[in-house]
C-alpha cells in the first residue's frame, strides 16, 4: 500500500521541475517574480533575484516555514510577500515551502496540478498508479511533504535517477537535468552530516552517491 512519506517526496517535485526544463518551458535561472507576476504592481522588489535555482537548492531565503502555513490559506501570495531574509542564493536554509513553491510553478507553467502531471510523465509511464498528495488550502500539492506512495515506487524513482533519467530503456528525463540536480549546488552546514545539496537532492561530500532524504530513516 501507499506510505506516508516526509521530505523523501522533495525529490520527486524536482523531477517535475526537470520535465519543465527538459521541455524548455522553464529555466532554473527564471526569476520567480517574473513566473507569478505579469504587469505592475508585483513585489517584485521584494524578491530580488530569486531564482527558481534558489528553490531547488533551498537558498531562496524565504521567510515563510511550515509552522506559518498552518495558519494561512494562500501559501504563495504569503511566500512571495514575506521576501528574502538576505540574499537569496547565498545561504542554505532547509525550507520545506520552498518546494511547495516549485510545485506552484508546475501548476502555474503547465496548467496542470503537479500530481496530473507527473501521472502523465512519468508514473503512468513507469508503472506508479497508486498514490496521493495532500494539497494546500488553496489545491496546490504541498510538494515539501504529504505524498503517499509504495515504497517500491519511490525505489523506482531512484534507480531513474541513479540511471541518468532512463527507464527500461526509455528516456523520461534528460541526462544533463539529471546530473544537475545530482550535483552539489549548496554547501551544507558540518553537523547536517556527510551530504551538501543539490536540486532538492541530497549529494554526498565524499562519496559519488546521491539520497533522497525524509524523517523516520527514509532514505532512498
Amino acid at each position: 500500500a501507499a506510505k506516508y512519506t516526509f521530505s523523501a517526496c522533495k525529490s520527486v517535485v524536482s523531477l517535475a521541475v526537470g520535465l519543465l526544463v527538459d521541455d524548455g518551458v522553464l529555466a532554473v535561472d527564471e526569476l520567480v517574480a517574473d513566473i507569478f507576476f505579469d504587469g505592475d504592481g508585483s513585489p517584485r522588489r521584494k524578491l530580488k533575484g530569486m531564482t527558481v535555482e534558489d528553490l531547488l537548492t533551498m537558498r531562496s531565503g524565504a521567510q515563510f516555514t511550515e509552522a506559518e502555513a498552518l495558519t494561512e490559506t494562500d501559501w504563495v501570495r504569503r511566500f512571495l510577500s514575506a521576501g528574502p531574509r538576505g540574499e537569496p542564493g547565498t545561504e542554505f536554509a532547509y525550507n520545506s515551502l520552498n518546494t511547495y513553491m516549485l510545485s506552484a510553478i508546475v501548476r502555474r507553467v503547465t496548467g496542470k496540478s503537479l500530481s496530473g502531471f507527473l501521472r502523465e510523465r512519468l508514473f503512468t509511464p513507469m508503472g506508479i498508479t497508486d498514490f496521493h498528495w495532500e494539497t494546500c488550502p488553496r489545491g496546490i500539492e504541498k510538494g515539501g511533504w504529504g505524498l503517499y506512495i509504495k515504497p517500491e515506487d519511490l525505489a523506482k524513482l531512484g534507480q531513474l535517477v541513479m540511471d541518468g533519467g532512463l527507464w527500461q530503456g526509455e528516456r523520461l528525463l534528460s541526462r544533463d537535468y539529471i546530473a544537475a540536480a545530482a550535483t552539489a549546488h549548496a554547501k551544507t552546514p558540518e553537523e547536517i552530516g556527510d551530504f551538501d545539496y543539490g536540486y532538492q537532492i541530497w549529494v554526498g561530500r565524499r562519496e559519488d552517491t546521491f539520497l533522497f532524504n525524509g524523517m523516520l530513516g527514509q532514505n532512498v
